[in-house]
């Protein structure tokens, strides 16, 4: 039987092997079957068996899109490939959504414990969608995967597809607020490395998936899976690492791990994470030496197929985890609880001891850090000036130190701290960052930015116009728009706001400093200009915050922490702080620019009259 023919039963075997693990861990973890307790409502057996199964097929579809947009940003290599993944990609994230709408009506019945017919019939269904976070999160991961499917269907450019992956992993990430990471002890730290668990198995099953199911057959395939083999390693990574953070954290005493069903669960996805490893690390060591050399194509697609069936069983057994409550819950905790951990009484020496560790930050740093420092070795032979690796690393540190560090713990509750943290995520770590010439060692790392960075989006954001505008309007609409109390409540709205300002300053120094290779060339002057304006970005926010309203009033008296200094006079220090250190920064890059400008003049006057010699 040939393996075309073969692979609509070996799909069968994964997909009764999935449904297996799935009802014979709910059984373990007591989430299935549920007796009827006499006097209470009951959903029906219908939401008791369909909402697991439901939430298994919508898991599948999700990794589907985002493991197809993967391939499509970043595996595939043809251009013909690229258009062809992304549409299957749109026919996923269709059925994304639909099976979003049935687990919500499904979720709405487990709720209000009647069979669906009766719970639609309630009328509460509007109000659960927007008022209940389960139903909102749902109703968002539906809106955003329908304008994903529609997005699919558009010509798009490489910047496109990359937006529609970035959708995507976030569309996978609204039901983590909603689970037991949410009220766990230290719930932002639980919901943190479940969102970053989330992502990096989307990420690493939908790649896996996208390589056996659409690229099967392209001749692209050994330099597609070269490629998805290093980010299988840094998934593999995110994955246990995330994974054992939130599993200390929900079962605390690791005696739990064999003494309650929940920890049974937990060791089991253990097995398979060593499962996994095993076929990585038997993929990097055979079958793609094999499928590179050109001998067979067999022996990998064999051994994939067998991996993405060890890994939707895991799927199945993740359901039943997230339906499992963990030993510790209902139990009282001392967290605060709009901050979402302890928060000790201030003293300045605290925001150098304290730290606040964010695996998403960590990992997302160390990982930064990791790919410059390979792409400068790789970098002309590894002839990289170190100063420029110093600015880097010293740089990564600034924003490790102002997202995980002591200065993190305290920027929720004090504003001169979250002034100060913004300057250094928006302003100190870019400026210093792009006075390592960051694009250069990436490029090096993955080649898809070179294309990226000489695109015509590209081309369009290093006017200095455009470049100025992003760094200016994260400043401008974070506090004219209203976002400065979401942020400080809602951890997701702080990481979004953070990767923002990161971003879009990074990318504004590097167009101002022009140590990076970009498209457009811009004049010297108008690097000055640019930095002024800048400048003058943080001369107004010192304005808003001497002269304008208390910022996060409702916020700080919800907060009521005994120990919080004066709200105005703190705001006062935040002035000085936050858009002072950004000032600082911006006058030390104009006066580099001054230097180099008046050494490129000396060195053009030396040169002229060599020049003009017959």
């Amino acid at each position: 039987m040939s393996t075309l023919r073969r692979r609509p039963a070996v799909y069968a075997i994964i997909a009764a092997g999935t449904f297996a693990v799935l009802l014979a861990a709910l059984w373990l973890g007591g989430g299935w079957p549920q007796p009827d307790i006499p006097g209470l409502p009951s959903p029906g057996p219908l939401t008791s068996f369909g909402l697991p199964i439901v939430r298994v097929v919508h898991d599948a579809c999700a990794v589907a899109t985002v493991g197809l947009l993967l391939a499509a940003v970043a595996l595939a290599g043809g251009s013909d490939d690229r258009r062809r993944l992304t549409r299957i990609a749109g026919q996923w994230a269709l059925a994304w959504a639909a099976t979003a709408v049935v687990t919500q009506v499904l979720t709405l019945s487990d709720l209000l414990g009647l069979p669906i017919g009766e719970a639609l019939e309630s009328g509460f269904l509007i109000n659960f969608s927007t008022e209940v976070p389960q139903g909102e999160a749902f109703l968002i991961v539906t809106l955003i995967t329908l304008v994903i499917a529609a997005a699919t269907t558009l010509t798009l450019g490489p910047l496109g597809r990359a937006l529609l992956l970035a959708l995507a992993v976030f569309a996978v990430l609204p039901p983590a607020y909603v689970g037991h990471s949410a009220s766990a002890a230290d719930h932002n730290l639980a919901v943190s490395s479940l969102m970053l668990h989330i992502a990096g198995v989307t990420m690493w099953v939908g790649g896996l998936f996208a390589l056996v199911l659409a690229l099967r057959g392209s001749d692209d395939l050994p330099a597609a899976v070269r490629r998805f083999s290093a980010l299988a390693l840094c998934c593999f990574v995110a994955v246990g690492f995330s994974g054992a953070v939130n599993a200390w954290i929900r079962i605390g005493d690791l005696s739990e791990l064999w003494q309650s069903r929940y920890g049974l669960l937990v060791v089991g996805k253990i097995v398979a994470l060593v499962a996994l490893g095993w076929f990585g690390l038997r993929h990097r060591r055979r079958t793609i030496a094999a499928l590179e050399a050109g001998t067979a194509s067999r022996p990998f697609l064999r051994l994939a197929t067998a991996e993405v069936g060890v890994m939707a069983c895991t799927l199945g057994l993740a359901v039943a985890l997230s339906r499992t409550p963990p030993p510790g819950a209902g139990s009282a905790h001392s967290s605060h609880e709009l901050l979402g951990y302890t928060l000790r009484p201030f003293t300045a020496g605290r925001l150098i001891t304290d730290i606040r560790p964010d695996p998403i930050v960590i990992l997302a740093v160390a990982g930064l850090a990791v790919a410059y420092l390979l792409g400068a070795r790789r970098w002309a032979g590894g002839s990289w000036p170190a100063g420029r690796v110093v600015a880097a690393l010293v740089g990564l540190a600034v924003l490790l130190y102002a997202t995980a560090g002591g200065l993190a713990a305290y920027a929720p509750a004090i504003f001169s701290a979250h002034a100060l943290q913004y300057a250094l995520v928006g302003t100190l770590a870019p400026a210093l960052i792009a006075l390592s010439a960051p694009l250069v060692p990436l490029r090096e790392v993955w080649t898809p930015l070179r294309a990226a960075v000489e695109g015509p989006q590209a081309r369009a954001l290093t006017h200095p116009w455009a470049a100025f505008g992003l760094y200016a309007a994260p400043y401008l609409i974070f506090y004219a728009a209203g976002l400065f109390e979401p942020a400080q409540s809602s951890l997701a709205v702080r990481l979004a706001v953070w990767v923002v300002l990161f971003t879009t300053g990074t990318w504004f120094f590097c167009v101002a400093l022009g140590l990076d290779p970009l498209p457009r060339a811009i004049g010297p002057l108008q690097r000055m200009l640019m930095l002024a304006g800048a400048l003058a970005v943080q001369a107004w926010m010192a304005v808003v915050f001497l002269a304008g309203p208390v910022q996060g009033q409702d916020w700080y008296e919800d907060l009521a922490l005994p120990w919080a200094p004066d709200r105005a006079a703190d705001q006062l220090r935040g002035a000085a702080l936050g858009p002072g250190v950004a000032a600082v920064t911006i006058a030390a890059l104009l006066v580099v620019l001054a230097v180099r400008r008046r050494v490129a003049a000396r060195r053009v006057a030396s040169d002229a009259p060599v020049a003009a010699r017959p």
